[in-house]
């Protein structure tokens, strides 16, 4: 549980707390190198990019409430289909605002322990995969999970995205 952890980063340490609320079992990797991008990512755990999850930040609508958008390592997500989505224009959040709205770093950024209320994005693509790995919420910590669980993760809601 959570108590091993507690020499790992607070935002990793939060990560982790959420996964083990949801009672949803993960396999936490810690690399020597930053997996900031899918390809790093996919390179280091030996894996498909396609199973790499990609937590983007967008803005809606009046640009301060964020969408979170769980895209599998291979896609882009494309801004005109979310947009029809979620029914309001969606914009790139810069650096700055990724890191206010969610308290980590863009390319850290974990599929759970954002807080608050916001609407959530699942590629459906990630679901072809048995397991899927997400940043844990550090640039070298990574953790891998069933991609059956996204489901689980702020009730999110699967669509193709690219």
């Amino acid at each position: 549980m959570i108590n091993q952890h507690n020499s790992l980063p607070e935002g990793v340490q939060r990560t982790l707390a959420c996964f083990d609320a949801l009672a949803i079992p993960y396999d936490l990797r810690i690399f020597s190198e930053p997996a900031h991008t899918a390809n790093q990512a996919a390179t280091l755990l030996g894996c498909p990019i396609g199973a790499i999850v990609k937590s983007l930040v967008f803005l809606m609508g009046d640009q301060e409430t964020l969408l979170l958008v769980l895209v599998s390592g291979k896609n882009r997500a494309d801004l005109q289909r979310l947009a029809g989505i979620v029914g309001e224009p969606v914009h790139t959040a810069n650096p700055e605002i990724v890191k206010r709205l969610t308290g980590f770093e863009i390319g850290a950024v974990p599929p759970i322990g954002i807080p608050g209320e916001y609407p959530v994005i699942i590629d459906e693509d990630l679901l072809a995969f048995d397991k899927i790995w997400s940043s844990a919420g550090a640039g070298m910590i990574v953790v891998g999970f069933s991609s059956q669980d996204l489901k689980k993760i702020k009730r999110g809601k699967v669509d193709r995205i690219r």
